[in-house]
């Protein structure tokens, strides 16, 4: 009977070991799962947080997800729009030489995107298609609730670091504001751009 390859992924504590079983011999790595979040406060009383939460496993086997629920919180006293940006980076440190390896959603990771309420953009931003009010969290329209590595990931990665960047961009709800900010001012004419452009000029104050 052929044996079966079997990769493990134990998280604790923003670590994340994995075990390899390969041709019989048993090699250990670790990858390193570090989530830093940006917020950027674009006038006086328009801020916002992220927030997270975050349920550390133990032990989890390829492919199986781990719950991760990030949201966004207005925490200024104006209505807004906002934006987030996911950018994973895995990287290698060898003989004092970093090397960046592919770390795409979809391909090298997945997360369970709230494409109802939120919207992805050409740009690579994820669009909150609703107004967020002042002390208002979108905790049930969060932007995702979990992530997973995907299986099949090369010997290259055993012992990377993996990052995550959340950075969420707001903008007050006033006419064309969304788009002097985040497009030069220029409607977007085409694709899914031009969707949230539209759905967002219907909630204009």
């Amino acid at each position: 009977m052929r044996k079966q390859k079997h990769t493990i992924y134990s998280f604790g504590l923003l670590l994340v070991s994995i075990l390899c079983l390969v041709g019989g011999i048993t090699a250990y790595a670790a990858m390193t799962m570090k989530e830093e979040k940006v917020n950027f406060f674009q006038i006086g009383n328009l801020q916002t947080k992220i927030d997270e939460v975050f349920t550390e496993p133990t032990t989890i086997a390829p492919e199986k997800a781990v719950e991760k629920k990030v949201s966004i919180v207005n925490t200024g006293t104006l209505n807004q729009f906002v934006r987030v940006l996911l950018h994973p980076e895995i990287h290698l440190e060898s003989d004092g030489i970093t090397r960046l390896l592919p770390a795409n959603i979809g391909d090298e990771l997945s997360v369970d995107i709230n494409n109802t309420q939120w919207k992805l953009g050409e740009d690579g931003y994820y669009y909150y298609l609703n107004v967020l009010k002042p002390g208002d969290a979108n905790a049930s329209e969060a932007l995702f609730t979990q992530v997973k590595l995907n299986d099949g990931l090369g010997a290259e990665y055993h012992k990377a670091k993996f990052n995550l960047l959340v950075k969420v961009e707001a903008i007050s709800c006033t006419k064309d504001a969304y788009r002097d900010a985040w497009w030069q001012g220029v409607a977007p004419a085409k694709g899914q751009l031009l969707e949230i452009s539209n759905q967002l000029a219907g909630k204009v104050e």
